[in-house]
């Protein structure tokens, strides 16, 4: 698929009866994207993250560059959000595309109040079934510090196979890190 015909439109996706991953909406889900941001804990292992944001400007800034990156055809950003209340939990996200674009990155981040759920281990599942479905990807990649064993297990119960490990390779908290790569096919 060409670029264009992957971002010709925004497509939401139902996980299940509690979950929806939808698009980022700017002012209703600044403040909770804020708090998220601001959780050490919860964006430690994210990839580039370096400090958290200082006010609600710099994560407008952030949600309108997720907005930009879907125009411009470099990323599909969806909102990790609850049916029922529309309350922000994460976000996942395909990006780097590559080889023609029939590969992308896959990554995440969950509110730390919702870990050990299952829900990002539900919100992977849908989003690698909409890559391989609807994009037509036929590799879904991604790379993960050594020392994140939850998201290890996430892409592990998602049928992700570790194909190797990097050296200072992952840029995390202002310094680089080693990582681990996963990747699964579409014929997985």
């Amino acid at each position: 698929m060409t670029s264009k015909e992957i971002f010709a439109e925004f497509y939401p996706i139902i996980v299940d009866e509690n979950i929806i991953l939808r698009q980022v909406k700017p002012e209703q889900d600044c403040e909770k994207y804020f708090e998220i941001y601001s959780d050490a804990d919860a964006m430690k292992y994210y990839l580039g993250y370096g400090k958290p944001p200082a006010n609600l400007e710099q994560v407008k800034k952030i949600i309108q560059n997720q907005i930009n990156a879907f125009e411009k055809y470099r990323e599909y950003n969806w909102t990790i959000a609850d049916r029922n209340t529309d309350e922000v939990l994460g976000r996942i996200l395909l990006s780097d595309f590559q080889n023609n674009n029939t590969a992308a990155n896959i990554g995440y981040f969950l509110d730390r109040k919702y870990w050990n759920k299952g829900i990002m281990t539900a919100c992977t599942e849908a989003v690698v079934k909409f890559g391989f479905e609807q994009l037509k990807l036929e590799r879904i990649f991604t790379s993960v510090e050594p020392n994140n064993i939850a998201s290890q297990r996430v892409l592990e119960k998602n049928g992700f196979t570790k194909e190797g490990h990097l050296r200072h390779c992952f840029p995390l908290n202002n310094g680089l890190h080693d990582c681990v790569i996963y990747g699964k096919l579409y014929t997985d």
